[in-house]
């Protein structure tokens, strides 16, 4: 069977749960949402990519109950980097499910007296790249950096021309892998003291630039840069923080990001979608959950439990349970630049996980990347076999390398086994994490005004009273960062009269701020 892995993707802007959208027809597809349902959807670009791309958003809210600015809003984004298309589709699967459920109870509350705002792909250059097959490792924006030309070594390239760029077998006696005996389609390691088989040395499929004929090294990416390390929130050079951009909000992306969520003032909470992991990352990327305050840190793990009733998903400190090096912090980092600077409580869940469909247990994820047992490789073969045929593998196949002479060609196709599902298994992720952000959209604050009351005093005297309630889950406030930093205006009442005057009290009170019930349980531990 020949491995196409372009049967995934859409041909046309008709919504497709099993399906991921090139940028012609998501933008398609988003502007037959907007025509369909006018006073429910609007489409606004909100900046322009390297490329000059427009970056869509939807503002999704139920106009007849009032602007979506005079409402508690949720914000989502996708593809920050490039390569993790699965994000964009959960989005896709979410507006699809509020479009197609407005008679669903849930769903007409939330469109009622909430706002969604997405914006369905960020890193879009790359995104189109990846897509149309041309490349298989971009991380964020297209633009080259940190240098601004290709530099020697082996750079991966698609040279036989179908579509995908997999990997390369040298036969070597020196080779540190040898074909696996359990499933001859994977390589495996070479054991330590092992001697007398037949051994290879693997490498990305490519071309060697400016190559000696000698030892064979990987060129540095030409498109290092990544845009999840570019806000201002501890912000460090690349040679500090590798991808981190020229200065903070260097690339159009994370500043039209960035401008719009100080926009949208609103906004209470956030996901921006990842791969590929199956874990929901909260803040702090650089900080212990002990130095966050501990009413936020509680708001953190009670919301992040929805998602994992929803996924199956843990939720984890990043700054404790997903560090690539514990004594280095990751900076710049978006999810944390948004809880600081806006005070909303934002997550990155990192969407679908090969090993965990195969059944692998995984307690440590980077630390898997790095040293997992060849059995695991054998499992998630098995898993791609049993689901999908072995779509996502390419058999090896001989090709005439233009400079090594004879390889072999194949291995896994990164991009839709690792990095996302094939298309067959998308929506079981999608549907979940898009479930997650409905009920994280439910627990905005809910300004109420409760048993009003006018008491008549004689003479044409009323004396007016109400109760004016916080029936959400959040505070007014948000998050006590957002108290801290001012950024939270405390609630204010203001009486109007169409007629008569005003003798006695105030036209307008401040009543501070008000909380919610995430402030109302911890009396309960005691009692």
């Amino acid at each position: 069977m020949v491995y196409t892995p372009q049967r995934w993707i859409a041909e046309d802007a008709t919504y497709r749960p099993d399906r991921y959208y090139r940028y012609a027809e998501l933008t398609a597809l988003l502007k037959d949402w907007e025509s369909g349902n006018p006073g429910l959807v609007s489409m606004d670009s909100i900046g322009t990519t390297y490329d000059g791309r427009d970056i869509w958003s939807l503002t999704i809210t139920d106009g007849t109950t009032g602007s979506h600015d005079t409402k508690p809003a949720y914000f989502v984004d996708a593809n920050i980097h490039a390569g993790e298309v699965t994000g964009c589709s959960t989005v896709l699967w979410l507006v699809n499910h509020l479009l197609s459920n407005q008679g669903d109870d849930t769903v007409r509350r939330l469109l009622r007296e909430t706002t969604l705002y997405v914006v369905p792909a960020l890193s879009i250059d790359g995104m189109e790249r990846i897509l149309e097959g041309t490349s298989s490792r971009i991380r964020s924006s297209v633009r080259p950096f940190p240098e601004p030309d290709q530099q020697d070594g082996l750079v991966r390239e698609d040279l036989d021309g179908d579509g995908l760029v997999c990997h390369m077998r040298v036969a070597d006696p020196n080779g540190p892998w040898k074909i696996s005996d359990d499933d001859a389609r994977l390589m495996v390691r070479r054991g330590p003291d092992e001697k007398g088989g037949s051994y290879y040395f693997v490498l990305p499929e490519g071309r060697i630039h400016g190559w000696d004929g000698g030892a064979v090294p990987l060129a540095p990416d030409l498109l290092g840069l990544d845009v999840n390390r570019n806000f201002p929130l501890d912000w460090a050079p690349h040679w500090e923080q590798a991808g981190s951009g020229a200065y903070p909000l260097s690339e159009p992306e994370t500043r039209a990001l960035a401008d719009f969520l100080l926009a949208h003032r609103n906004i209470h909470g956030s996901q921006h979608f990842h791969t590929w992991s199956a874990a929901i990352l909260r803040p702090s990327a650089r900080h212990a959950d002990e130095d966050l305050p501990k009413a936020d840190l509680d708001v953190f793990k009670a919301i992040g439990a929805l998602g994992t009733e929803e996924t199956g998903y843990p939720c984890i400190s990043i700054f404790h349970d997903f560090a690539y090096d514990k004594k280095k912090p990751i900076r710049g980092v978006a999810m944390d630049w948004v809880y600081e600077q806006t005070g909303a409580f934002p997550f990155s869940t990192e969407l679908w996980s090969l090993p965990r469909k195969a059944g692998v247990e995984v307690t440590d994820f980077i630390e898997f990347m790095r040293h997992r047992d060849d059995s695991a490789d054998v499992a998630m073969l098995k898993a791609l076999d049993d689901h999908v045929d072995g779509a996502g593998y390419k058999i090896w196949e001989p090709f005439e390398h233009p400079q090594l002479g004879p390889v072999e060609i194949g291995g896994w196709d990164y991009t839709f086994t690792w990095q996302n599902p094939p298309g067959p298994l998308l929506e079981e992720v999608t549907s979940g994490n898009a479930r997650f952000v409905l009920r994280a959209m439910g627990t905005a604050p809910r300004i109420s005004i409760e048993q009003p009351a006018a008491e008549r005093l004689g003479d044409g005297l009323y004396k007016v009273a109400v109760i004016v309630q916080n029936t959400g889950f959040l505070a007014t406030n948000i998050s006590e960062k957002a108290k801290a930093a001012g950024i939270a205006k405390p609630v204010k009442a203001e009486i109007t009269l169409a007629n008569g005057e005003l003798v006695s009290g105030k036209q307008e009170q401040d009543l501070g701020h008000l909380e919610g019930r995430a402030s109302q349980y911890e009396a309960m531990r005691y009692m």
